[in-house]
This record gives structure tokens, sequence and C-alpha cells, in this order.
């Protein structure tokens, strides 16, 4: 049996706050991260469509911040996506439960790229399927579809784990088990009370 997670706020943080916060100082940081994050290209980022150099360049009108402090906020995702120790236990868990995991993820090159240099979490891993490598992204049902075929799974046999309802919605569409995550805590005890984990 195969589970599929999610990455960012389900195995690492994500939070555009505290990534403007640190580079910008006392800003109005909710603001900008609405800005910078919550539009069309950060979303062409993450499919591997828009470079950040140009994003921080589109950016510069909507955020009033140059180029250059907008590139250094984009720069600073990358290492800011921690993993929580919880969900890193409950991988290595699950992986010793003998269970095949593999991630799928709306990710930009720079920061999966910082991901697999830095983290030691993917020896748990199968496989991965990242939006901007493929040119796909969740809930478009083809992402789904490449996973399911590069690495030979069965949608019955999977459960797919993210913290985007609309994104499970479409992997059960499919015919992937599915479940939203919340937190490390909640996962963990929908896993064992459907029988994925035994305590």
């Amino acid at each position: 049996m195969a589970i599929i997670f999610d990455l960012g706020r389900v195995v690492v943080s994500w939070d555009p706050v505290a990534i403007v916060r640190s580079v910008m100082g006392p800003v109005d940081a909710e603001a900008l991260a609405e800005r910078l994050f919550n539009h069309p290209d950060w979303l062409e980022v993450d499919r591997g469509a828009l470079s950040l150099h140009t994003m921080a360049r589109q950016a510069e009108a909507r955020t009033g911040l140059s180029a250059a402090d907008n590139l250094a906020i984009l720069q600073a995702v990358p290492a800011s996506l921690l993993p929580d120790p919880a969900m890193v236990a409950l991988i290595e868990a699950l992986h010793s439960a003998g269970h095949r995991l593999y991630a799928l993820s709306n990710m930009g090159h720079a920061s999966i790229d910082w991901l697999e240099q830095h983290q030691p979490f993917w020896r748990f891993f199968s496989g991965k399927v990242v939006s901007a490598r493929v040119r796909m992204m969740k809930p478009e049902p083809d992402i789904y579809r490449y996973l399911l075929v590069s690495f030979d799974l069965k949608a019955q046999e999977c459960l797919f784990i993210d913290d985007s309802p609309a994104n499970v919605a479409a992997a059960q569409a499919l015919g992937i088990g599915g479940l939203v995550f919340t937190d490390a805590a909640q996962c963990r005890r929908q896993l064992i009370e459907q029988g994925w984990l035994h305590v």
C-alpha cells in the first residue's frame, strides 16, 4: 500500500508572512505576503513556467518594493521549509510498517532542489512528483495520473494526504483515498483509525 504526502504545510513548514518578516523586518508583512504569494505569478513559479527573477520584476508595482527586495524574499523561501519533527517521526513509522511513501507537491524548482540537498527525510520516500518539474499542478487530474503511472500505483491502493480539501477531493475523484491534513497528531490518529498504522 502507498501513502502520498503533500509537502508544504504537511511535512515542511510554509509561512509566507514569517518569510517576508525575516527579510524585510518590521513591515506590514501580512499585506506584502498576500501581494507576493497569493498571486497567479507564484502559481506559475510552482508550475515551473516563471523564474524567480522574472516574478520579482513583475511584482514591483503591486508590492511597492524593488525587484531586488522582492527577489530577496522569494529566495528566502527554500531555507524556510523546515520539516515538522512529529511528521518525520510519523513518516518513519509508516515506512517501518512497510508502506511505500511518495511526495506530490506544488513547488518551484528552488524549493525542491533545496529540500533534496538539505533534508534527510527523503530516505523514507520511494519517489516524488513536483509541479515545477512536470509542468502540472494539483488539483489538475493529470498530475495525479502522472504519479500513478510513473510509480506503477493502483489508485485504490493509495492514500493521499494534503492540507487542501480541493487537492484531496481531486485525488478522491480518481479513486485515490484521501485525508485532509490539519496537524501531525490528527494525521497519526486517522491513519491508526483507518488501519494504515498500528499502535
